[in-house]
């Protein structure tokens, strides 16, 4: 088990924020699970995904230091609603590794990274998933639906893509069916699937009339940055949670880092130039705890040779990570008045 006593953040096991090291076949129910998907195999263009996990994982070293997560502190305080966060005895939060790659198999990597996933959730536990390319969030879905129908046969999954791109093509250039670019339209294909919905699509030129054609027939809905802009963070991605979860008994979610701005995270795929902001991202981060039908969420397109700036997207990625999975590993209670908040937060 790695080091939970207080260590430098640059020293000791580099496991997700500390979390003891576990075998995916043994998570307990109730836990989540972090398991590294270094794949970059399946992508057009910029590559370098493969090492994202690692760098998360360090990335999130310092983090863990900082919020407290390595040992049992006296806990810090939500500044806007006066709780205060502790790390619990029993550990909540696990790291499981390295899926097995296969670089040059797409479909014995599709069951390396469905069968950790489907076990994981089988178990009861929450998978979380360092991408690796936006290829990653097909096989960890199937997974995901596999684990969930272990033990509802017939249940319903549903999928939010937070991303700034629909990657809903039928075929992508040179590369086939199989790959990040046609991810979301494999995903449509799957018989568990319930509602899709995207949040975050950047640009004019995102889709193509066949691909509109189908989401209207299937009720498919896309958040664009300008209408999220317009209407408000927190509306649209509830509105997106909500949509996403109908009918369904469980949802996953994807996020790509390039839904947000390059100038706030460079280390990516995609360079967005009218992207969301880190602040607006994290915002609508923080609604997925309020749906308890979320039950898997990734984090994909992460590239550390262009993250200049101390590595920024890694830490913006291991932030975003603990955003939303927060009230499942650790505790909270309601302690501080909301008059002694206003009386020092202004």
């Amino acid at each position: 088990m790695p080091q939970r006593d207080t260590v430098h953040w640059y020293a000791g096991p580099s496991t997700f924020y500390r979390a003891p090291a576990l075998p995916a076949g043994e998570v307990p129910a109730g836990t989540v699970a972090v398991l590294g998907v270094p794949l970059d195999s399946w992508t057009l263009g910029r590559n370098g995904q493969r090492y994202a996990p690692r760098a998360i994982r360090e990335a999130s070293l310092y983090l863990a230091g900082y919020y407290g997560l390595q040992t049992e502190p006296v806990g810090y305080v939500n500044v806007s609603d006066g709780r205060v966060w502790t790390v619990p005895e029993q550990p909540r939060l696990l790291d499981v590794g390295d899926v097995r790659i296969h670089q040059g198999d797409v479909h014995a990597q599709i069951e390396a990274i469905a069968a950790p996933v489907a076990e994981i959730t089988a178990r009861g536990a929450m998978p979380v998933v360092l991408g690796g390319d936006h290829f990653v969030p097909y096989p960890s879905f199937i997974g995901f639906a596999r684990g969930v129908r272990a033990g509802t046969p017939d249940a319903k999954v549903g999928f939010l893509n937070i991303d700034g791109h629909f990657d809903f093509w039928d075929e992508f250039r040179d590369m086939g069916r199989l790959n990040h670019g046609t991810f979301a339209r494999r995903i449509s294909e799957h018989e568990a699937v319930g509602n899709m919905v995207w949040w975050g699509l950047n640009g004019t030129n995102i889709a193509e009339p066949e691909q509109l054609r189908i989401c209207q027939e299937r009720g498919f809905v896309a958040y664009t940055a300008s209408s999220i802009r317009r209407r408000g963070v927190l509306e649209t991605m509830r509105e997106a949670l909500e949509i996403a979860s109908e009918g369904v008994d469980r949802v996953y979610v994807t996020f790509d880092i390039d839904a947000t701005d390059g100038a706030y995270a460079p280390g990516t795929h995609s360079i967005v130039v009218d992207g969301l902001t880190s602040g607006e991202v994290l915002t609508a981060l923080g609604v997925i705890g309020e749906f308890e039908s979320v039950g898997a969420f990734d984090v994909c397109e992460m590239i550390p040779q262009y993250d200049v700036g101390g590595g920024r997207t890694a830490r913006y990625a291991a932030h975003a990570i603990l955003t939303v999975i927060g009230h499942r590993v650790l505790d909270s209670q309601p302690s501080i008045p909301r008059d002694t908040l206003d009386a020092v937060f202004r």
